[in-house]
């Protein structure tokens, strides 16, 4: 995407040993060790002191990887500041917040073949023959699950080209949650071209969630594959707002800028995730954290480390602008510490390699 450049670190070009030779007296040989000591030292006091003036000549300062702010900033997730709204804007913030009942609202229906599908996958002795059958009914679906199985997330040695290799690849689990991420995808982008651009904006959100979560699940004794899918999911109540501003553009004619669509949402997502939720029959821990994600919990909170993970995911999808830029001060966030995740060289390493890992799933699914 092109938004972040970092650096791990620098490093410093080794000093120049001297060697002494073999027919060399005991004194001179103290000389010589003087002496390499000395320039050894110099070098060591003179590259710092170049890199200085280099920095004064040019201007430039060293770049910092991108989880690190020179401005001190926030440890938790912080409420985006309510921008200056229109008339035609209050008038869908009303509608909006008239919603909330859902006697109302238009919900996004369940698409027919994932639905097929996530009914098979409840049985215990689910037939994937069968499941190939449905899923080979929705070509998008088709392309979708092979191109799944040769992601960076469950790729094998040898790219997979047929449906029914694709899906035992992939398993039940991971099929779970492509079946509700195009289900996701339909009924984002169902609707006019108006807002395209909003509508990949929530998709792209929802991946890069997705893949942090999975990503940082895998240093606690949270689930990868139900990571994802929380990730994937917990701020779905998006969609329903990209979709009441769709039908109020009917009456109303105005654009919607992506400061006051993130506003909008912030405001009323939680409420209409939990309507889609309910209405999607989504698995009761899920309902739960899509309703309720941005307290924080209790230690005693039986989703506790899912929603301190989930708190760390929306960050990292800020800095990384996935989301209205906050520059969070990632390592010291209490998430990231009650999670004992912020001192471990093992999460640096993989926050170094995040943005690409992220680009790399969304060019994917």
């Amino acid at each position: 995407m092109g938004l972040w450049d970092w650096i791990v670190g620098n490093q410093s070009e080794p000093s120049k040993k001297k060697v002494s030779s073999p027919a060399s007296t005991a004194d001179d040989e103290s000389k010589k060790s003087a002496v390499g000591t000395m320039d050894t030292t110099q070098e060591s006091e003179q590259a710092p002191a170049q890199e200085r003036i280099a920095e004064e000549q040019t201007g430039e300062q060293p770049e910092l990887p991108w989880w690190v702010s020179e401005e001190e900033g926030p440890t938790d997730l912080v409420d985006y500041p309510q921008p200056e709204l229109s008339t035609e804007e209050r008038a869908l913030e009303n509608a909006l917040f008239d919603q909330f009942d859902g006697h109302d609202l238009d919900l996004p229906p369940f698409p027919r073949v994932p639905e097929k599908v996530l009914a098979h996958l409840r049985s215990r002795d689910c037939d994937f023959g069968k499941i190939a059958k449905d899923i080979a009914e929705d070509q998008v679906i088709v392309a979708a699950v092979i191109r799944m199985a040769n992601s960076p997330l469950y790729r094998g040695l040898h790219k997979v080209a047929a449906l029914k290799q694709a899906i035992t690849r992939l398993g039940a689990n991971a099929l779970r949650t492509l079946m509700l991420n195009q289900s996701m995808r339909v009924a984002t982008l169902s609707g006019s071209d108006a807002d395209k651009e909003l509508a990949n904006s929530v998709i792209h959100r929802a991946l890069a969630s997705a893949t942090i979560m999975r990503g940082l699940a895998s240093f606690t004794t949270v689930d990868k594959e139900e990571a994802f899918l929380i990730g994937l999911l917990h701020d779905i109540g998006h969609v329903v707002v990209l979709r009441e501003a769709r039908r109020q553009h009917r009456f109303i004619n105005y654009t919607l800028t992506p400061e006051v669509f993130e506003y909008l949402c912030q405001e009323t997502h939680q409420e209409f995730g939990e309507l889609i939720a309910q209405s999607w029959d989504l698995p009761p821990n899920i309902q739960t954290l899509i309703a309720d994600h941005h307290r924080y919990p209790e230690p005693d909170d039986p989703l506790y480390k899912e929603r301190l993970l989930l708190k760390a995911t929306d960050m990292i999808c800020s800095l990384l602008g996935f989301s209205s830029y906050i520059n969070y001060d990632l390592l010291n966030s209490q998430a990231m510490i009650d999670l004992n995740l912020a001192k471990r060289q093992e999460v640096i390493d993989y926050l170094t390699h995040l943005p690409s890992e992220v680009d790399e799933i969304i060019e994917y699914l």
